[in-house]
């Protein structure tokens, strides 16, 4: 049964007659702590041996009776019902007695650390010089619990887990001397179902052979065990990262009309979860894990279709509807809404949905370049120009004689189109007899009412500039934090003045999927939350895109109480003060006044508050 360094230990010291008056057997629940005190006092015992002995014989009176519990030398004892000081003096009145049948008195007290605090004093003179001939052997599940005295008179062993193979030997050895037929996938279903207990996998097993006359497989364990079928949830995490919300509420609603326990169902969705996370991040599952060749391959084809992060809010949730059904809340509506979000990240509000739909715009990023689609119509234009020479007298009077100066700015439109000609913005402060070169280029204009060449020419006019150069998505854009703050002072000079006050204790932390993430200290709040406004939000985004050349979000955080920021952006204000009339830059730094004078202002920009005279 496992506990090589335990049994090792204890034969050495049968060998060489060198048995301590008092053993401590610590750990987890069914790991073997009294069976294996049991099997020391049969070796200590037999009859049939001179002397305590490793392979006690098993068939003499003192083997047979301990077996059965009724030894008059090795006594068994609940600590848990015995616990009282009264009972341990009857224990310490009755150690004088010398054993019946064997060579030693044993007595086991199992749990115990129920003693109470005068129970475990009153064994403490015991323990410290008892009979030669009384061994006392205690078994507890919390040893940190019995008094440090307790523990310093007793030799200590740490009891483990089996390991999965250990447990899964233990099953079959039982199962062939015991004459059951069970397959491997069921033994391995047992032996995980046991949670590492030794006790737990034998108990189901002798279940499970009743219920089947001898005989177990893979369906009627998952049957009795209450465990949900593996295939069911492959189908229902499937349907989850596929996006079918529709099929997994379908499953669970037909789970739960079969009468599937949703306690049992949330606890085997957490343990699958479990083995996709560690597949994630080991490249396969765990050999703990004890899966067959069918649930293996299921768990690692969910691993490519999952990210960690989508598991690790799954297996969040799944512990929320854990908790909330052992409060008395509904789980059912916790499970559901779980699944929606989960199959549909755009129902999702919360920061881990939003992340999810930005990695899913970054996955199907080739969309992006759509924008440039759009402009290169008008860069297949200029075909047209060659016949101009042809053409420009005739359209020159009109334009001359006829539109009013508004009517002159088609034409620096339909001129942008060529790259050769010169900038619109020059030709609006050149004479109109530089405007005929244009008007060929729209040789249908003469023919059209005058007022539709007015309308077309803003339409061509505004994408002038932004189209022409596109800017790439972030992605996975890294910035140094020293180039960071650059990019931020440069960043502030293009905002309004309102914005920047705004921004005053703001700074930028990092770069990271695509966002800038902007931290305000925690008694900023205020500023926080304006700047967090779409519109403001915007104007923020579309500057630090341009200052880093390429395009991304910004997200807001609080800052941790570690006083106050450092001042990153206070020189910007400085940088840009030509755009307030009244200040020329080094004055402001200089002037009391016309520092007071600009927190004020900013204030009252920030604020929406209004400035009134004490009396």
């Amino acid at each position: 049964m496992g506990q090589r360094h335990v049994v090792q230990t204890l034969t050495n010291a049968i060998d060489h007659d060198r048995v301590r008056h008092a053993y401590l057997f610590a750990g987890p629940r069914g790991t073997g702590k009294t069976s294996l005190a049991k099997i020391l006092g049969k070796s200590l015992n037999c009859q049939n041996t001179e002397g305590p002995s490793t392979a006690p014989c098993l068939e003499c009176e003192s083997c047979l009776t301990i077996a059965d519990g009724t030894a008059l030398d090795v006594l068994e004892l609940d600590a848990a019902s015995n616990r009282g000081i009264d009972d341990i003096r009857d224990i310490r009145d009755r150690v004088n007695q010398q054993p019946v049948l064997g060579r030693y008195r044993v007595y086991i007290l199992d749990e115990a650390h129920s003693l109470t605090t005068d129970a475990a004093n009153a064994l403490l003179k015991t323990l410290e010089e008892p009979p030669p001939h009384v061994i006392f052997i205690l078994c507890t599940t919390e040893p940190h619990r019995l008094p440090d005295t307790v523990r310093g008179r007793c030799q200590s062993f740490t009891f483990l887990r089996p390991t999965p193979d250990e447990l899964l030997e233990a099953l079959r050895r039982i199962s062939d001397a015991e004459g059951i037929q069970a397959d491997d996938d069921a033994l391995r279903l047992i032996a995980r179902h046991a949670g590492g207990s030794f006790r737990d996998a034998i108990s189901s097993l002798d279940q499970l052979s009743s219920a089947g006359d001898r005989s177990i497989d893979t369906a009627s364990a998952q049957t009795i065990l209450g465990v949900v079928d593996d295939e069911v949830l492959t189908q229902l995490i499937d349907a989850v990262t596929t996006g079918d919300a529709r099929l997994a509420l379908t499953m669970l609603d037909e789970l739960v009309e079969g009468g599937q326990d949703l306690t049992r169902l949330i606890r085997d969705l957490i343990d699958r979860l479990r083995l996709i996370l560690l597949t994630l991040e080991l490249g396969a599952p765990p050999r703990s894990a004890m899966l067959g060749s069918t649930i293996e391959a299921a768990v690692t084809r969910a691993a490519t279709a999952m990210t960690e992060d989508a598991a690790v809010t799954l297996i969040d949730g799944l512990l929320s509807a854990e908790n909330s059904l052992r409060s008395g809340g509904d789980a059912r509506l916790s499970l559901e809404i779980l699944l929606i979000k989960a199959a549909r990240p755009t129902s999702d509000r919360s920061l881990e949905g939003a992340l999810r739909r930005i990695e899913a715009l970054e996955g199907g990023a080739p969309p992006r370049p759509a924008p440039p689609v759009v402009v290169a119509p008008p860069a297949a234009a200029p075909p047209p120009p060659p016949p101009p020479p042809a053409t420009p007298e005739p359209v020159a009077a009109p334009v001359a004689v006829e539109p009013p100066p508004a009517a002159i700015e088609p034409e620096p439109t339909s001129v942008s189109a060529d790259d050769d000609l010169e900038p619109p913005w020059d030709l609006s402060t050149a004479e109109p007899v530089a405007a005929p070169p244009a008007a060929p280029i729209e040789p249908v204009a003469p023919v059209e009412p005058e007022p539709a060449p007015i309308v077309e020419a803003p339409i061509a006019e505004a994408p002038a500039e932004p189209p022409a150069t596109p800017l790439p998505p972030a992605g996975d854009l890294a910035v140094e934090a020293t180039e960071l703050l650059d990019v931020w002072e440069g960043a502030l000079g293009r905002l309004s003045p309102k914005l920047r006050s705004i921004l005053q204790t703001a700074r930028p932390l990092r770069v990271e999927r695509g966002a800038v993430v902007i931290g305000f200290p925690s008694a900023s709040q205020f500023q926080k939350n304006q700047a967090d406004r779409e519109q403001n939000r915007a104007e923020i985004a579309t500057a630090m895109s341009a200052a880093l050349g390429a395009e991304v979000r910004v997200v807001f955080e609080t800052l941790p109480d570690q006083g106050a920021p450092p001042p990153v952006v206070n020189a910007v204000p400085h940088a840009t003060a030509p755009e307030t009339p009244e200040s020329d830059g080094a004055e402001v730094e200089d002037d009391p006044h016309t520092r007071e004078e600009e927190f004020v202002r900013n204030l009252v920009e920030t604020l929406d508050a209004s400035e009134e005279e004490l009396q």
